[in-house]
């Protein structure tokens, strides 16, 4: 049994020694196809390749390829890092066989690379790199030279960004205060006056929401917008009754006075001479009828006349219904206290007069 058990562990070891030189020997490989991509230009690549050596047997030689690599596509941070790690195993044949230029590489590297140190009021606040946090402050970096971007922010505090440039191997110190949120602003409800009560529908509900700070609820300025509309609207129908009349008075000037005698237009002279008034309708007939008339010049008389007076009547009925919509809504609007009265108003329109019928019940 113990020569059993000898053999087994001779056996377990030379298989152990078979396998570890099988890895060296697919590393190596690995590393060697690397440094040919790197010649022809696919540094990419070739990263990519060493860094696959790398965790198939962590030898520095595979450390530095990875270094160098990075140092042809410009990731000095990441560059100096490993080429440093690399040259901590002075033990290493490889290294000790390529120390000078190791040293003179990782030289190299350390001038493309700085020292930012962070420090702020608030301890533990985040610092992002390229969308991504990389530490907590207070922190020392090693970043790249020239323009570095970065970001701190921490709950409850207003994130800071800031661009500086890092020059050369001495520090650069930034300080970065953090000012707090501003509170969010919460309007506050209108309260219902002191002697009204909790439930009065006036002080509650959508209604009270309605009334701003200046009391006036959006009802009444509804009824103020109407009644100002309806007399604008009444103001428009006395302008057009105006210019109805003032056609008129064209028109009945439009016709010759040379007379004859008979038929319409002595009717007219003699309505004329007696005094009745006539509309501008029938002006414009009686004036039609005449001989010798301009019937161009009375047509488009006639025609300005109808539309005036037309527009004054309907500008009239509908300023006087607006109006006296508003001054319902107005006076049947509710109180701090309930009113007890009830209100009623209803426009109408026959024969080209309106009006509102306004009725009330106790």
């Amino acid at each position: 049994m113990r020569r059993s058990g000898r053999t087994a562990a001779v056996g377990f070891l030379v298989a152990s020694a078979i396998a570890s030189a099988a890895w060296s020997q697919d590393a190596d490989a690995l590393i060697d196809r690397g440094v040919e991509l790197r010649a022809n230009g696919q540094d990419e690549v070739a990263l990519q390749l060493f860094r696959q050596a790398w965790e198939a047997r962590r030898s520095p030689r595979a450390l530095v390829q990875i270094a160098l690599a990075e140092q042809a596509l410009g990731r000095w941070v990441d560059a100096e890092a490993h080429l440093a790690e690399a040259l901590t195993d002075a033990r290493d044949p490889w290294v000790r066989r390529n120390l000078r230029a190791l040293r003179s590489a990782h030289g190299e590297i350390r001038q493309h690379v700085g020292e930012l140190q962070l420090q702020g009021n608030v301890p533990g606040a985040e610092v992002l790199m390229d969308g991504r946090v990389v530490c907590t402050l207070p922190a020392t970096l090693r970043v790249p030279t020239g323009a570095v971007t970065f970001t701190v922010r921490a709950s409850g505090y207003e994130s800071v960004t800031r661009t500086v440039s890092v020059e050369g191997p001495a520090p650069h110190r930034e300080v970065v205060a953090l000012e707090p949120e501003a509170p969010v602003a919460v309007a506050a409800l209108p309260t219902a006056p002191p002697g009204l009560r909790r439930d009065d529908p006036t002080t509650s509900g959508a209604e009270g929401l309605r009334r701003g700070a200046s009391g006036v609820s959006t009802r009444r300025a509804v009824s103020y917008g109407l009644i100002g509309v309806g007399a604008a609207a009444l103001v428009v129908s006395g302008v057009f009754f105006g210019l109805n009349a003032n056609l008129g008075s064209e028109t009945a000037g439009a016709i010759p006075t040379s007379a004859d005698p008979y038929g319409a237009w002595a009717r007219f002279q003699a309505d004329e001479n007696s005094g009745r008034e006539r509309t501008g309708a029938q002006v414009c007939e009686i004036a039609q009828q005449r001989v010798g008339v301009d019937a161009a010049q009375v047509r488009d008389l006639c025609s300005s006349t109808s539309t005036t007076a037309t527009l004054a009547l309907v500008a009239g009925i509908a300023g006087g219904a607006l109006a006296a919509t508003g001054l319902v809504l107005v006076l049947t609007e509710r109180p701090a206290a309930t009113r007890a009265a009830r209100w009623a108003a209803a426009p109408w329109l026959a024969r080209g007069v309106g009006g509102v019928t306004v009725g009330a019940a106790w």
